[in-house]
């Protein structure tokens, strides 16, 4: 009889234990805030957990807006247990995926095989800003909505109209499509944004933006601001040159799956372990 009643108490102890540890330990680990936001690119739509001292919500913004070239909001939870759920959510998915089929046509259809790298960054370049032009009225809203296909790639593909962030996230979709890892700029200090990429091992930013002149000049189109380094770009550019350095090399890396046997299968297994003797 006693032994029923210590093992009764040891299994509600366990499970006790489990219901507050168990969320923490089974959390995704991540050590930068690039390798969250690639398991939040992964997870789509759906809420993926964190330990709450691993993450940053707004850093991971950061990360996610400059690897990912869609307009999203992403919400976040903080719980007791010290965990963070964090869950993107897509600013109109539906036409976001029809400028990311857009973009892949367009790239189709403005590339070759045989060029090299720089051609076929010139070539997106140009069609971008051919077919692209600034939209000064929103530019000129006191509060403008960020979330707006102005912003965003959809408005510079299939709206033909855009301000920076949407000239920038449509050249990182091409990119995308055109299968040259680029990544999206986003400066505080001057409230613009443009691309980085790196060719040989050196990064180089190209600014869709500054190359596309206002009043729109039709075919017109600048090569100022293709492929210039970071000492060409600083006469008339501020950002963070860290985070956008350390955004291209997260491009290059594979997050490493869980061990099972780590800390958090391990104790998934102890529970299952004293649920059976229950």
């Amino acid at each position: 009889m006693r032994r029923t009643v210590w093992a009764l108490l040891l299994c509600l102890l366990a499970v006790s234990a489990g219901l507050v540890w168990y969320p923490y330990l089974s959390a995704e680990r991540v050590s930068t805030p690039f390798e969250a936001a690639e398991l939040l690119q992964q997870a789509g739509e759906e809420p993926v957990r964190f330990r709450s001292s691993e993450v940053d919500p707004d850093t991971v913004y950061r990360a996610l807006e400059a690897r990912w070239p869609y307009a999203f909001a992403l919400h976040a939870t903080v719980r007791a247990n010290k965990t963070t759920d964090l869950r993107v959510e897509v600013s109109r998915p539906g036409r976001q995926a029809q400028a990311k089929a857009y973009a892949a046509a367009l790239a189709a259809d403005c590339i070759t095989e045989d060029m090299t790298a720089e051609q076929k960054l010139r070539a997106l370049h140009d069609a971008l800003v051919r077919m692209c032009e600034y939209d000064v009225d929103t530019e000129q809203q006191e509060q403008p909505d960020g979330s707006t296909a102005p912003f965003s790639a959809d408005g510079a593909l299939l709206d033909h109209r855009a301000v920076c962030a949407g000239y920038g996230r449509a050249y990182a979709m091409l990119c995308d499509a055109a299968g040259i890892p680029a990544v999206y700029v986003a400066s505080e200090q001057m409230n613009h944004g443009w691309n980085a990429v790196r060719l040989d091992g050196r990064t180089w930013f190209i600014d869709c933006t500054f190359d596309d002149p206002v009043p729109d000049r039709g075919q017109y189109v600048s090569e100022e601001f293709f492929l210039v380094n970071a000492a060409q770009l600083a006469e008339t550019h501020e950002w963070d040159r860290v985070f956008c350095e350390q955004a291209l090399d997260s491009l290059g890396e594979e997050r490493v799956p869980k061990a099972e046997n780590g800390p958090e299968n391990l104790f998934k297994n102890f529970l299952k372990f004293f649920s059976k003797k229950c």
